[in-house]
């Protein structure tokens, strides 16, 4: 019976410990949204009949791909993390720099790791934020296509640390669906 005892207090322990981690990544998420910084980033037209996979759109943002010149602290390799410096422009955000290390306080900066080499442009790097992949609501994905002249942006909260978590998704200003 104790060997019976031990397995279900291991089990119990294993299946708790599973669940404190879940808890602990929403309430992180949970903290971002409520007190991050909101910034806007333009979403680049894409054909949305190859981003639908199920229920979830995926996304590239105009700070996806990264000219080697705003790299201060030279060039990062395949999987190293970097800080994204945004800079307002017009109602959205642009990277100014890029850093691999945390900026200073008072900078509005998104975290992100690079994944090599973007190869429509010489120089430059491509850097994924976490925020690619947006859930979206059962059976609105019909009502996605954007044409290439719809201004389409991802309102974004980003906390002191450069985590980001997506707020919500706007085309021509718009709350969307």
């Amino acid at each position: 019976m104790t060997n019976s005892a031990s397995r279900s207090g291991k089990f119990m322990l294993a299946v708790g410990l599973q669940l404190a981690i879940i808890i602990a990544i929403v309430i992180s998420k949970l903290g971002i949204l409520a007190g991050g910084t909101e910034v806007l980033l333009r979403i680049e037209p894409v054909d949305p009949r190859d981003l639908l996979r199920g229920d979830y759109v995926t996304f590239r943002y105009s700070i996806s791909r990264l000219d080697s010149g705003l790299f201060e602290d030279g060039p990062a390799r395949e999987g190293e993390t970097v800080y994204v410096v945004l800079g307002r422009s017009g109602e959205t955000w642009d990277a100014v720099r890029v850093l691999k290390r945390k900026p200073d306080a008072g900078h509005i900066f998104i975290k992100g790791k690079m994944r090599g080499p973007w190869f429509g442009r010489r120089n430059a790097g491509q850097v994924v934020y976490g925020i690619e992949q947006y859930f979206i609501p059962e059976g609105a994905g019909a009502s996605l296509g954007w044409s290439q002249n719809d201004r389409v942006a991802a309102r974004v909260a980003v906390d002191e640390q450069g985590n980001a978590v997506i707020k919500g998704i706007l085309i021509n200003g718009e709350p969307w669906p």
